[in-house]
């Protein structure tokens, strides 16, 4: 099954048998082609449901196949930075977030985790211990060479260990303003203002 984020609204894609339990279900069987889940995800834009359910007797194959080649995809990667059982986030643009970045051309993904969170949090040293799920989001580029295309945004997240004094340095040219270390007792404050895709990542280290 594979959940994938527009802003806060969220869709599902899975087998019939996976995704029973939901009570509004598209069965997307007879659709073959990437123009197809354009149209109808332009028209779930304009729409004001908050969520829609995809089925699909295939699901894997629909989602490489037919759903991601409908979109402009963009590989990113990410860490959850642990220090002391106290995790590091940023606060950009208003919501609490987690160091991520797009993956440079000849960088792995764990190359690319490691580097974005340097950067943006102003730390080093940092190791990854494991992989974690990635998670989906579409958005529309507002970039110039790319502007107005939906982009399909997969970021692979990495755990890490973090043993230094050093607090860290917020990259404020990212618009991030500060960073702070939460213990996992407080991390309610971070689920009620951060974005809906992060919260099934962050939500495994809540007490």
């Amino acid at each position: 099954m594979y959940e994938v984020f527009w802003n806060d609204r969220k869709i599902v894609i899975g087998s019939s048998e996976n995704i029973q339990f939901f009570k509004e279900a598209v069965r997307f069987e007879n659709i073959n082609s990437s123009d197809e889940v354009k149209n109808w995800f332009l028209n779930f834009t304009r729409s004001e449901r908050v969520s829609a359910v995809l089925s699909h007797p295939s699901p894997e194959k629909f989602w490489k196949e037919i759903f991601v080649p409908a979109f402009n995809p963009v590989p990113a990667a990410g860490g959850i930075v642990i220090r002391n059982e106290k995790l590091l986030f940023i606060f950009r643009n208003g919501k609490w977030d987690l160091p991520k970045g797009k993956i440079d051309g000849g960088e792995s993904a764990e190359e690319a985790a490691l580097r974005e969170v340097a950067e943006e949090c102003g730390i080093e040293g940092h190791q990854i211990i494991r992989k974690l799920p990635s998670t989906f989001h579409i958005y529309q580029s507002a970039y110039h060479d790319t502007f107005g295309q939906w982009i399909l945004k997969e970021t692979q997240w990495f755990e890490m260990s973090y043993t230094k004094p050093e607090n860290g340095i917020p990259q404020t040219n990212e618009n991030i303003t500060k960073i702070k270390w939460f213990t996992k007792s407080e991390l309610d404050e971070v689920m009620i203002n951060t974005y809906e895709n992060l919260k099934s990542v962050i939500s495994v280290y809540k007490k």
